[in-house]
């Protein structure tokens, strides 16, 4: 009897100590439940969040740039909010010219919702902002395709034109050295080779009564030569050419198109009809 007696005050304090330790147990295990739920909230939850709903309502008011500053309020509330992340995404691409925050918002969607049927839109909308993004970065006017084109073809026109006078020029020196070669060589032994004249030969021709004999006239080599082969200049037409710009380029004026298309109208049958590949004579 004595040692039940003297075992109560044991027994009570023991069961005074687990007390405590139970509750703080339970409070522990309640708050480690707290902070997951609060962790994973719903979109449902997260779309009643105060700054989501004012940047949803400043939307509609058209004013951008307010709606995109609760939209991040709303973010830093609800991290994982990836329909925030969308809207906002959206926001900055086609409101507020800002492709770089929105691949980053686009980006942020996918990564919160991998397996979403949005995936491939999405994955579009981030391509979209790349382009974007692209043509504001400042270019060269170098990097000009058509530019470029254009001189590479003038380019080409000139070299053809180029070498078409080196060869003309080539063959009008090779006649002009033959021409003088061959007066050269036979002239003296003609000279020498020739009979005296007798007084025959010597006598004038008889001429008819009422005719008279013309001398013909005598032309240097080098002009005779250049009578018979005048120098022609030709082109080839690349795109984007027409007679006032190759009048420009041939004459300085684009009113002089006119010659070109009066030495070509065999070939055209007007003057808009200019054909890529086409010889034209440039007079």
């Amino acid at each position: 009897m004595d040692t039940t007696l003297a075992s109560r005050p044991i027994q009570t304090v023991a069961c005074t100590l687990r007390r405590p330790l139970g509750i703080v147990v339970a409070a522990g295990l309640m708050l480690l439940v707290a902070c997951e739920h609060s962790g994973s909230v719903s979109d449902a939850d997260a779309e009643q969040e105060v700054n989501y709903q004012r940047a949803r309502r400043l939307c509609e008011q058209q004013d951008f740039s307010g709606a995109a500053e609760f939209y991040n309020k709303a973010l830093l509330v609800h991290p994982e909010f990836a329909n925030a992340h969308m809207e906002l995404g959206l926001l900055y691409e086609n409101r507020l010219a800002d492709p770089i925050s929105a691949i980053y918002h686009y980006r942020r969607f996918l990564e919160l919702r991998p397996d979403s049927e949005k995936k491939q839109l999405v994955e579009d909308f981030i391509e979209r902002a790349k382009l974007s993004l692209a043509a504001k970065l400042p270019q060269s006017p170098i990097v000009d395709a058509s530019e470029l084109t254009r001189l590479e073809s003038e380019k080409t026109a000139l070299l053809q034109e180029n070498a078409a006078l080196r060869t003309r020029v080539a063959e009008l020196e090779k006649v002009g050295s033959a021409t003088q070669v061959v007066a050269t060589e036979l002239t003296p032994v003609a000279v020498a080779s020739a009979p005296p004249p007798s007084p025959a030969a010597t006598t004038a021709p008889a001429v008819a009564p009422g005719i008279v004999m013309a001398a013909a006239p005598i032309m240097p080599t080098s002009e005779a030569s250049t009578m018979e082969s005048p120098r022609v200049r030709t082109y080839i037409v690349q795109r984007g050419d027409t007679l006032q710009s190759l009048a420009l380029r041939y004459y300085g004026s684009r009113a002089a198109w006119g010659k070109i298309f009066q030495a070509n109208r065999s070939g055209l049958p007007s003057k808009d009809q200019l054909k890529v590949g086409q010889q034209l004579v440039i007079p």
